[in-house]
């Protein structure tokens, strides 16, 4: 019984080792980026919001109108795509939020007046695609099957090292306990 325990440790050291070295890089890039992103409003990693004076929702400028102003300026401005990924509306700032897809610029737009109060890059959304493993089909494949890929096999990275590091824990203590009651 002592010999298979013996047998079991030294697979598991082995297997843990090896493993564990092909993981090493990701487990190190998602720790690093998870830290980034649990701390990027202390780190100032997003734009601020900027407040404008509170208007009634009468007051506010349309979806349109914004859309609008935020793809006219994306267009002239910075000569870029201006397909809009989203826009958040901030009703409390009185602030819509327009985030592009196929860059990582927001424009905050005033909802009274429709001015452009800010233009900012979102470094929080390039380390959260870093994280997440979906930067790769922002670059190439515009799908999600990086991200999927990705994501899995870190996953599975993570419960294997798990299980054989308890394993590798467990084991030695359970040779010491076997030598001991013979």
């Amino acid at each position: 019984m002592n010999k298979k325990h013996i047998q079991n440790s030294r697979r598991f050291r082995v297997y843990h080792r090896k493993i564990g070295l092909v993981f090493l890089s990701f487990f190190i890039l998602m720790s690093i980026t998870g830290f980034l992103l649990a701390l990027k409003d202390v780190l100032h990693l997003k734009p601020q919001i900027a407040v404008s004076q509170t208007q009634s929702v009468g007051q506010w400028i349309t979806l349109a109108e914004i859309d609008s102003i935020s793809k006219q300026y994306v267009r002239e401005s910075l000569k870029q795509d201006t397909t809009i990924d989203r826009i958040d509306i901030r009703p409390s700032k009185n602030v819509a939020k327009v985030l592009f897809v196929n860059h990582f610029t927001e424009l905050q737009i005033n909802l009274a007046t429709g001015e452009i109060i800010s233009v900012n890059s979102r470094v929080d959304t390039i380390i959260e695609k870093i994280h997440d493993g979906s930067i790769i089909d922002y670059f190439l494949t515009q799908s999600n099957i990086s991200k999927i890929a990705y994501s899995s096999l870190v996953s599975l990275g993570f419960i294997f090292m798990s299980i054989s590091g308890l394993f590798l824990w467990y084991l030695p203590k359970k040779i010491k306990y076997n030598k001991l009651k013979k």
